[in-house]
């Protein structure tokens, strides 16, 4: 058959369009055919790029969520710092009133029931002294007119503002060594005066005479009878005006090896006495 160059135009348009369908069935599946070789070139043209993806920056502005914290280790806020805290008021058996205040330190801050135990224990008692071990704290008085006490325990304080406060033991009673009698009636001394009799006759009281105190108020003189005898008129005379003539803080004086002190009987408010007898300092 002759070809014309119309139908050679058309046949090799058909022939074109069938290799372009084979190049792109071969692009799809890699195998080769007998006689066929895929070059480099065409294998790097069918493989797919993938972009590395961008770093996500946790530390500066970033539209990315930051991780929750670790279940194991959860972030705890840091505590607030502790300040002094009034627990309250309390009655000392003074009669007075102050606050209970907890201080706080370093160390940390009492809790307020047992910085109430502990200062209703110190001033709810009688203390002689400076300082007292009250609930194994120490309290004591202190010079600060705002908070006059304080209670401390290691490096933690109590203090109380106010004036309660512990109060003071009454003072002992005084003993008194002998009581005289003030019914009786002592014989008046005369310038011949009887030796004193043996101790195991009965003795009387003696009357030896007043004596001036540094008031200015008579005290009359006894030497009292007992089981160890009575005191001569002279001596006692002498120890009674050294006794009540001698300006001391107290009531209690040593004269001449006789103590004496006062006692509480209004008839005789002060004897003197020494190896058994005794000197009566009635106060009329």
């Amino acid at each position: 058959m002759k070809l014309t160059y119309r139908s050679a135009l058309v046949a090799g348009a058909l022939l074109t369009a069938t290799v372009a369908g084979c190049s792109t069935d071969n692009s799809a599946s890699p195998a080769t055919t007998p006689g066929h070789t895929l070059s480099s070139t065409s294998a790097a043209t069918t493989t797919t790029a993938h972009a590395a993806a961008p770093a996500v920056n946790l530390t500066g502005p970033n539209a990315a969520a930051l991780p929750s914290p670790s279940p194991t280790h959860p972030w705890t806020p840091a505590p607030a710092p502790l300040s002094d805290i009034d627990c309250g008021t309390i009655t000392g058996s003074n009669g007075a009133t102050a606050n209970v205040i907890a201080f706080a330190s370093a160390a940390g801050r009492t809790g307020c029931t047992e910085a109430i135990t502990v200062t209703s224990d110190y001033v709810g008692a009688q203390h002689s002294g400076d300082s007292a071990t009250v609930d194994g704290w120490t309290c004591e008085p202190q010079p600060d007119t705002t908070i006059p006490h304080i209670c401390t325990n290691a490096a933690l304080t109590i203090g109380l503002r106010g004036q309660a406060a512990p109060a003071s033991p009454p003072p002992p009673a005084a003993t008194a060594i002998r009581t005289v009698d003030a019914n009786s009636t002592p014989r008046p001394v005369n310038s011949t005066e009887p030796a004193a009799p043996a101790p195991a006759e009965t003795v009387e009281d003696v009357h030896c005479g007043p004596v001036t105190d540094t008031a200015g108020s008579t005290r009359q003189v006894i030497a009292v009878g007992g089981a160890a005898g009575r005191v001569g008129c002279t001596e006692a005379i002498t120890v009674a005006a050294a006794y009540v003539t001698t300006i001391a803080p107290t009531d209690v004086a040593t004269v001449d090896g006789w103590s004496c002190n006062a006692q509480p009987d209004a008839a005789t408010p002060s004897v003197c006495a020494k190896d058994g007898l005794v000197i009566g300092l009635r106060a009329r």
